[in-house]
């Protein structure tokens, strides 16, 4: 949030006041920051430097279309799970083929729209979802591209509701059924699995139970390789944190990527991550305006 701050007691982002927008479009009003999109990107995108890395932003983090297109303009790609997000991500200049469908209830419509577009590939929940993208792709003669999520059975350490890598949740196939779910991939008419994905959860402020998922995931990739399988890409997913308050300290980008180096190590794969919270979390505020201020038992309501 540093492109956030004080003049003379009004605070303005970049050199704005918020208060001159509150008096011109009316409240309440999101209001982001550009440089802070900016440079949250470039700090990411230069932690991958050299790697064959798509940083594909997590559009459910904030789907507002300006947010989108100044991202898309720097070289993100988009992770999605909506034909409503995938449209948006498309319309803000996001190329197709460079945007991951993700999502637990991806609808036969979505998926054929997603197909004729050419995404660079769905990251698949279960076989039930498969076995119908199975049928869609078939009946429009093109081949899917694939990864399953994988839960790693890892506890992400973070807050309870926004976990989705133990054992519990409902994400992902079991990471003991990984080889039989890949051996039912393979027979499937028009699927091409080509990737294995992870996701452990989000706001997570150390890198720890991320290394403990990747691990898991470079190992069945190195396993699915010897029994035959071309996996040419790894999907660490997002899930790092951001301070929301004085005295939280969440490991750096800088660090998240040193994790990953030393896991990936002379793995030949295309990395994609999906950053979401990690960019806009601080980007933005919500302008609003006090209409009453009411006293009851002793007590100030605004």
């Amino acid at each position: 949030m540093n492109h956030f701050g004080y003049k003379n007691g009004i605070l303005h982002c970049e050199d704005v006041s918020l208060e001159a927008i509150a008096r011109e479009l009316g409240t309440p009003a999101y209001v982001y920051s550009d440089a802070t999109l900016r440079r949250h990107y470039g700090v990411l995108s230069d932690a991958f430097q050299g790697l064959n890395c798509l940083i594909a932003y997590a559009v459910k983090a904030n789907s507002n279309i300006g947010v989108i297109a100044t991202l898309a303009s720097l070289g993100a790609g988009a992770d999605v799970v909506s034909a409503g997000e995938l449209m948006k991500a498309m319309e803000a200049g996001v190329p197709a083929n460079r945007i991951v469908f993700s999502g637990v209830a991806k609808t036969e419509a979505e998926m054929e729209y997603a197909l004729k577009q050419g995404i660079h590939q769905f990251n698949v929940e279960s076989m039930p979802e498969l076995e119908r993208l199975s049928r869609v792709a078939s009946r429009l003669g093109v081949r899917a591209p694939m990864a399953f999520r994988v839960n790693p059975h890892v506890d992400a350490g973070g807050h309870a509701h926004i976990s989705t890598g133990s054992a519990e949740h409902k994400f992902g196939i079991a990471w003991h059924e990984a080889d039989a779910f890949y051996d039912a991939a393979a027979k499937l008419p028009n699927i091409d699995p080509i990737g294995v994905a992870v996701h452990i959860g989000s706001q997570i402020m150390r890198v720890a139970p991320f290394r403990e998922a990747w691990e898991k995931v470079v190992a069945l990739v190195r396993s699915l390789r010897k029994r035959g399988f071309a996996i040419s890409r790894v999907d660490f997913g997002g899930g790092l944190g951001v301070p929301y308050k004085d005295g939280e300290d969440p490991d750096s980008p800088a660090i998240y990527a040193r994790a990953v180096r030393e896991i990936i190590g002379s793995l030949d794969v295309e990395l994609i991550v999906e950053p979401g919270r990690l960019i806009v979390g601080n980007a933005g505020v919500l302008i609003s305006k006090v209409e009453y201020v009411k006293e009851r038992d002793g007590r100030t309501f605004v």
